[in-house]
């Protein structure tokens, strides 16, 4: 018969588990979910885990989305007669499933005691008056809550349905082709998110739109977060902890909807033993001064340990100040405030050990050495063994450093805690998604190469409009092997087919790789005058046409958008790239007026574009889904303010910046770039080689050094090294090398970030990334400008050079490089 659709071969590298879920039977083995107006019934065992239940019963109504027919959910032990059935339920934990090993018809014996791992069989004649089963088994609780939303999706349920309103294609029926999918336990233990700097999107959202009657982000919103988190397989959460709200272990159902959905607890980096202090009040406790009182502060944990002793739950260690601030009054001296943090430490971890189940295992704990934390880990803070040490980006996406040879020995491991948003210095951006699943896979895949494997915690803002990111780092953390050094195209492809339609899904991914491009030139809240004003004449005419071309194609797309897809292409395509778009073009105008252009039509052209940003935000707030997302996206309407000009503080549009002038700023001259990945010859070695990453830095293309592990290390001056070479004229004379790299940091101490640049096998010059050393504070000239450009420049001076043709050599020294584009002052 024929096949109508086939989703594992539309979307190959989207899809969870390989499961081939038809809309006709292909034949007789194909086991029906829905047939006709049958729909075939869901069992799972009354004694199992909650997560377990909701997900039974998640399917059913998955189901019904597809075929408007819902499969009635039991809760049985027992059998009884049917053509089909299926079973939901954990390894030893549902008895159904128990009889089937039994009986050797079901072996489980490959994810037995594994970590969230799962097998989906069909069984002929399981039990006596049943002809068939669809059996989905797991070794734990989330293990099985992961192989139900497998197939979730395999029938065309976006995890994104609820969160991005992505329609579901409708279907009379739907048969699973008869298979035996077994999972492999996923790559990083614990896949988090972090809701963070929430006051003012998914807080206003929460508090005015959907849950008013709480009034903050509470059991209703988490709800729906955790069953996204899921569908995604992520099962670790920092809830939401700015001042505004509402802390969510006082809230006894916010505690409760994590276990029942099956959510490992946690708490953020200056949140230790699950409790935000924010709202510590020191009128009636005295300061946060663990020095100073000791017993209040103790007393504090001690409380948060009893009241969650029971929790699945990953504990935080340390102290930092209130919130996200350093130590209050902390001692003078550097080791007399690492000796404060051992004591913090062992006071922790004898609360937990006195007092924690083992219900779920060793205790699981966490170290997160941010900001001023990391220098004093440096300067010799031990951390216990056993204790897992979370690596830090630069709050910007570039990994500050990762564990040398001896502590990637530690039975704790390391993971990495990694920002899509951010509020703070020396940069704000909270307003879209502008950092490239390329940069993700860079720096993540790094961490992974360094052994930082056990946590993974992904900053996601809002959760809106960090959609596509998102998704992007669970399926990562999940299978790091499925998403390969190119795999920003396809991902975006799949992705895109597989939420607007398979007509769509090229020409989306091609918006969105050129948006993600632009992004990384410069983000819409990091745009200001005198980067418009330093770019050169050839710069800016460039990004001009640039950005309006991708308004130009955006609008294309737009309508080629399904009616029913259209609130979905909005949300997570249609609105940042226009945005994206619009912010540039403004930018380019004033840039135009301040360097003495028609001024007259530059203003006009700004106020068109202002009042073309305040409706894209009004129809994000009022008229997608009906309303549903109002006050998620700040603008006009969510506060005072009447305009673009006054609402976005996160951007310093130009009308904001008073007293400048354009003498201070020195434009950059017109000059030829090559893409790095433009070598006229590269050569490679056993261990490691120079690979371009699609979609990585300004270019798109930027060259890595793989794999960016410890021993991909060479001596300087070391011709086996990978090479890449480039061919230049000159007329003779002094002449300079521009290199721009991305601002990565070495990989671990003792190292460095070097290359070695050679001239005619003649000239050597070692070049160290500037700013790589993590000695700058982040709000230094270096590390500020290299974020908000994504690349720092090292200048390489070639002097006495004969006319004629030379060849540049740029050799390999240490791993953790990446190289975007090169220029020749002679071209």
């Amino acid at each position: 018969m024929k096949k109508l659709l086939l989703f594992v071969l539309c979307f190959p590298q989207v899809l969870w588990a390989q499961i081939e879920v038809l809309h006709q039977s292909q034949d007789n083995n194909s086991f029906p979910l829905v047939a006709g107006t049958k729909a075939t019934r869901i069992c799972f065992d009354a004694n199992d885990y909650e997560v377990v239940k909701k997900s039974g019963n998640l399917l059913a109504t998955d189901i019904e989305r597809v075929t408007g027919k819902k499969p009635q959910c039991i809760a049985t032990d027992k059998a009884f007669p049917a053509d089909e059935v299926i079973i939901v339920g954990t390894i030893a934990e549902n008895r159904l499933i128990n009889q089937l090993v039994a009986t050797k018809k079901l072996d489980v014996e490959t994810i037995r005691g594994q970590w969230e791992r799962f097998i989906i069989k069909t069984v002929e004649n399981p039990f006596p008056g049943v002809k068939r089963a669809l059996i989905i088994a797991g070794s734990d609780r989330r293990g099985t809550a992961y192989g139900v939303f497998s197939v979730s999706e395999a029938m065309g349920v976006s995890p994104w349905y609820w969160w991005a309103d992505v329609p579901v294609v409708k279907h009379s029926s739907l048969f699973v082709k008869n298979l035996n999918y077994t999972s492999a336990s996923p790559s990083v233990k614990y896949r988090g998110i972090f809701i963070n700097d929430e006051d003012w999107g998914i807080f206003q959202w929460a508090k005015k739109t959907f849950d008013p009657g709480f009034g903050n982000i509470g059991p209703k919103t988490y709800e729906k977060v955790f069953e996204l988190m899921l569908r995604l397989r992520l099962n670790y959460i920092w809830p939401a902890m700015h001042e505004c709200s509402t802390e969510f272990g006082l809230v006894s159902e916010n505690v409760a909807l994590a276990d029942r959905y099956g959510i490992v607890a946690g708490s953020s980096h200056c949140e230790p033993m699950l409790c935000n202090n924010i709202h510590w009040n020191t009128k009636t406790k005295g300061p946060w001064n663990y020095s100073l009182n000791r017993d209040t502060i103790h007393a504090y944990w001690a409380q948060s340990v009893e009241d969650r002793r029971s929790e699945e739950a990953v504990w935080t260690l340390g102290i930092r100040g209130i919130h996200d601030r350093g130590m209050e009054k902390p001692p003078v001296e550097i080791p007399d405030r690492i000796n404060l943090v051992q004591q913090v430490f062992n006071d922790q971890r004898a609360l937990l050990n006195q007092n924690v189940t083992k219900e779920w295992g060793d205790v699981a704990q966490c170290f997160v050495p941010y900001k001023e934390v990391l220098p004093l880990y440096d300067a010799g803070l031990k951390v216990p063994d056993d204790v897992t040490i979370m690596w830090v980006d630069d709050n910007f996406g570039y990994i500050r450093r990762l564990g040398a040879a001896a502590e990637r020995t530690r039975s704790g491991g390391a993971g990495v805690y990694w920002h899509l948003s951010y509020y703070g210095g020396p940069h704000s951006y909270l307003w879209m998604n502008t950092t490239p699943p390329a940069l993700m896979w860079e720096e993540l895949h790094k961490a992974w190469e360094n052994d930082a494997r056990k946590i993974w915690v992904l900053n996601v803002g809002d959760i809106k409009p960090m959609e596509i990111g998102m998704d992007y780092f669970s399926r990562f953390a999940w299978n790091i092997n499925e998403k390969n050094i190119d795999s920003q195209p396809q991902f975006l492809r799949d992705f895109a087919k597989m939420q607007f339609g398979e007509n769509v899904g090229q020409p989306i991914a091609d918006l969105l790789g050129e948006f993600y491009r632009l992004g990384t030139i410069r983000k819409p809240e990091e745009m200001n005058r005198m980067w418009a004003v330093s770019l050169s004449r050839e710069e800016a005419q460039q990004l001009k046409h640039d950005y309006q071309q991708l308004l130009d194609n955006e609008a294309k797309i737009a309508a080629q958008i399904n009616g029913k897809t259209k609130d979905a292409y909005f949300e997570m395509v249609g609105f940042s790239a226009r945005v994206l778009g619009a912010s540039g073009l403004i930018f380019m105008a004033d840039r135009d007026i301040q360097l003495g252009s028609d001024s007259v039509a530059a203003k006009k052209e700004i106020a068109r574009l202002c009042q073309y940003i305040d409706k894209q935000v009004a129809f994000y707030n009022n008229d997608v889904a009906g309303g549903k997302w109002k006050y998620m996206m700040p603008g006009k309407e969510t506060e005072t303010a009447k305009s673009l000009m006054d609402w976005n503080s996160q951007v310093r549009w130009p009308w904001g910046e008073k007293g400048w002038s354009t003498s201070s700023v020195t434009a950059n001259p017109d000059r030829k770039w090559r893409d790095a990945n433009a070598a006229d010859r590269r050569s490679s070695s056993g261990k490691a080689n120079w690979k371009m990453i699609p979609g990585l830095g300004a270019t798109g293309k930027a060259l890595v050094l793989k794999p960016a592990s410890l021993e991909s290390s060479w001596n300087v001056g070391d011709n086996s090294a990978p090479c890449l070479e480039y061919d230049f004229q000159t007329k003779g004379g002094d002449n300079t090398v521009l290199i721009n790299f991305l601002p990565t940091f070495r990989v671990c101490p003792g190292m460095q970030l070097r290359v070695n640049v050679n001239i005619d096998n003649q000239i050597s010059q070692v070049v160290e990334v500037p700013g790589s050393s993590g000695k700058e504070d982040e709000n230094g000239s270096v590390r500020s400008n290299g974020i908000m450009n994504n690349y720092v420049q090292a200048k390489v001076e070639l002097k006495g050079l004969v006319p004629g043709k030379h060849t540049l050599k740029i050799y390999a020294v240490d791993p953790g490089v990446v190289i975007d584009r090169i220029s020749f002052s002679m071209e």
